[in-house]
């Protein structure tokens, strides 16, 4: 958060707000559009007699792009924290679309054999690997420029910008679908909203190239208090913040893959919707997360973090389990099957807001992109990584189709514990200090971690 000397004028605000905002969106897109392809990809690169081995291969796919995330936030935190946010934001979301676009231009296994599958997973893990520096980049640039009265709703902006990217990818393959045959989608049409990546990546390119650095980095690298090495100050400083932050980022993470990955195969294999209905059905619901996580941010801003985030996670710990039941009974019925959907997404989406700002909110600013980048990259392995497939596999182990709810009640159940158990979690905003842990001990600014990088040089 900038401080009171250092306050950025509206318009550099609106600058930062809008390229956070585009740019989560597009790597939310190119995350996200291959889960609404799996039913696509499945057979093109893990042909097989048996429709769910092959579903299940390209879940463990989708996994393997959340284990590169740690490496992606250790690499793209260090740089971040050393040379500007502005830069490191530049890096990323080129290195996400030109994964994405790789993707699109893959041979199949018809056509090359086992190494269709193998380039396919590389090309997931770097898409993994540059977004673990996208997602806690966009929101430690965005939040740098807030006060305390804007701090809540900025910090939706990434969430928010990451549920209008995952409305989008749905909505492009829905059209795509709608606009050609099945028989073209299953043989070249699943390239077409990949590659809808190479448009998105140079808008995104456009803004953050007009951007100043960020406030707080500026101060940073005027006084010469940038750190030489952001990771080791993480983990020797503020390890307990650091697991707090792993385990709450697990929690909404897992929650926030399970819902918009597994839900689409659910309608799919238990109520017998088609791919693109699916499709639609997922737009809807990332269109109201977006009005549900900019009020997340208003109730931030009055309420505090902790009362934000329980009252989310307890929603869809209740109802996840209902709102199936109710969609498989019914033979999705469209008003049951919407409202259900939308209500799950929608509160998936509210969830993360109260992290995002937890998680800016964690570390001093001189280590916050190292921190934060890392905890949320462990936290998309172990939640995003593995949420997905596992609520495919726990249905495919006990036959039954409401397995999926346990690892989101669990995942819910998790959060709250970690939340109401944080000291100050409550506020709105948060001092240039580790708040989770109550640590104040300020960073060495006459040792000789600090180098005097200036953020021009980036």
């Amino acid at each position: 958060m900038s401080s009171p000397e250092i306050t950025p004028s509206p318009t550099l605000v609106r600058r930062a707000s809008l390229a956070g905002f585009f740019g989560t969106a597009v790597e939310a897109y190119d995350f996200m559009v291959f889960t609404f392809l799996i039913a696509y990809l499945s057979p093109q690169f893990f042909p097989s007699d048996d429709p769910a081995t092959g579903i299940l291969s390209s879940l463990a796919v989708l996994g393997t792009g959340f284990l590169a995330r740690p490496i992606g936030g250790i690499v793209f935190g260090r740089i971040g924290d050393r040379y500007g946010r502005r830069f490191t934001l530049i890096l990323t979301i080129s290195g996400m679309g030109g994964a994405t676009i790789l993707m699109g231009l893959l041979p199949t296994h018809s056509t090359v054999g086992i190494l269709a599958p193998a380039l396919l997973v590389l090309t997931r893990l770097l898409q993994g690997f540059f977004a673990g520096g996208e997602q806690m980049g966009s929101a430690t640039f965005v939040t740098e420029h807030a006060s305390a009265k804007n701090y809540g709703i900025l910090s939706a902006m990434t969430p928010v910008g990451f549920a209008f990217g995952a409305a989008v990818a749905p909505l492009v393959v829905a059209v795509t679908t709608s606009l050609s045959s099945e028989d073209v989608m299953s043989s070249w049409g699943w390239r077409v909203p990949l590659l809808m990546s190479l448009p998105l990546m140079l808008y995104v390119l456009y803004l953050r190239t007009r951007l100043e650095e960020s406030p707080e980095f500026k101060g940073l690298a005027d006084k010469h208090k940038v750190q030489a090495a952001p990771l080791r100050s993480v983990i020797t400083r503020y390890p307990v913040t650091l697991l707090r932050v792993i385990a709450i980022s697990t929690s909404v993470l897992a929650i926030g893959y399970v819902v918009p990955a597994y839900m689409p195969l659910f309608l799919q294999q238990e109520v017998g919707m088609t791919p693109g209905a699916t499709a639609w059905l997922a737009t809807a619901g990332s269109a109201f997360a977006i009005a549900i996580s900019f009020g997340a941010g208003f109730l931030i801003d009055r309420s505090g973090r902790r009362v934000t985030l329980v009252l989310a996670l307890g929603i869809l710990l209740v109802a996840m389990f209902p709102i199936m039941y109710f969609i498989k009974a019914t033979d999705g019925l469209l008003v049951v099957t919407a409202l259900g959907h939308m209500l799950l997404v929608g509160m998936a989406g509210a969830a993360a807001v109260p992290v995002y700002a937890t998680l800016t909110s964690a570390f001093p600013a001189a280590v916050r992109y190292t921190g934060a980048a890392i905890g949320f990259g462990l936290g998309s392995a172990f939640g995003g990584g593995f949420g997905p497939y596992l609520a495919a596999k726990f249905t495919e182990m006990t036959g039954n189709a409401y397995a999926s709810s346990g690892v989101v009640a669990a995942a819910a159940l998790l959060g709250i514990i970690v939340i109401v158990t944080m000291p100050n979690s409550n506020t709105s905003a948060a001092p240039e200090a580790a708040l989770l842990t109550g640590e104040t001990e300020s960073l060495d600014t006459n040792s000789s971690e600090h180098s005097p990088a200036s953020p021009k040089t980036a």
